[in-house]
This record gives structure tokens, sequence and C-alpha cells, in this order.
């Protein structure tokens, strides 16, 4: 059975864009996706042309890919060492928000971790009840959580 888990964050301030929030703290994103980088293989960032920074680092990481969809800028590749270096320490602009508007972290063909809104949106899946319940005690120890969701996937 799965499990997706969402996470509802305070924030005060957006970025120039008017639609990326600017946390107070990003260690609650930091300590997820570090949990998730473990059991991961692929990754897919999404884009907007005016998302300098996040561009650059899918052109250094990965392949952009046609997008017909939408009018984000896709990229996709493996997860390289280098790579989780580069989102465990080099995740935020300059204006102080995480840099890409949507990080999807895959282990094979499964999603399991995405950061959509720049992290205002976060989600990871997890296998067992008993993991939901790790990861629901794991985000009382960040006040800026506000509320955990939990959802059963259809099977």
């Amino acid at each position: 059975m799965e499990y997706n888990i969402t996470f509802m964050v305070k924030y005060d301030k957006v970025a120039k864009n008017n639609i990326a929030p600017i946390f107070e703290s990003y260690e609650w994103w930091l300590g997820l996706v570090s949990k998730v980088l473990k059991n991961t293989d692929e990754f897919e960032m999404r884009l907007w042309k005016d998302d300098v920074e996040g561009i650059q680092s899918g052109q250094r990481f990965g392949k952009q890919v046609p997008n017909n969809n939408t009018m984000e800028i896709v990229f996709k590749g493996k997860l390289t060492p280098e790579l989780e270096q580069e989102i465990l320490t080099n995740y935020l602009t300059k204006e102080g928000h995480i840099k890409w508007f949507t990080l999807n972290l895959k282990k094979g063909s499964e999603y399991v971790f995405s950061s959509a809104h720049y992290g205002d949106e976060t989600l990871i899946t997890v296998d067992s009840i008993e993991q939901v319940n790790v990861i629901q005690m794991w985000a009382k120890g960040y006040p800026i959580i506000w509320r955990v969701d939990v959802f059963q996937c259809e099977g």
C-alpha cells in the first residue's frame, strides 16, 4: 500500500515573481529531501523561463526534454552525487526561494518526492502506515509545518 503525504507550510514573504514563497527556514525541506534522496535515482526539474538559476542547474545536470503540454522548461536525468550536493547545498535563488518551480525525484518510474510551486506544495510517497507515522512525528519538530495530510493511493 502506498501513501502520499503533503505538507502545508507557513510563509509571510513572496518573491518578486509573486508566486514563489520565501520561507523563514528551509530546515524542514532539507530534512525531507535528504531522507528521500537516499532512495531515488532520477529527477525531473520543471521551470519557467525566468527561473534562470534553476535552468542553469537543469542544464548542468540533465537533458532538456520536449514539453508540449505547458510552457515549462523541463529537464530530466539520472541522480548523481553532484546533483545531490546541489539539491542539499545550492537550492536557493539569490532572492531566497527554492530555485526549481518543481523538483521531482523518482525511483525507477515511480515518483517519490515532489517539491512543486517552489516548495509550497511538497509531497512524498511512502510504502507503509509505519512510514507515515514516522513522517508525521518528524513534522512535529518543525513549527513551520502547520498541517500534514495523508492520502492512501489507489491500488
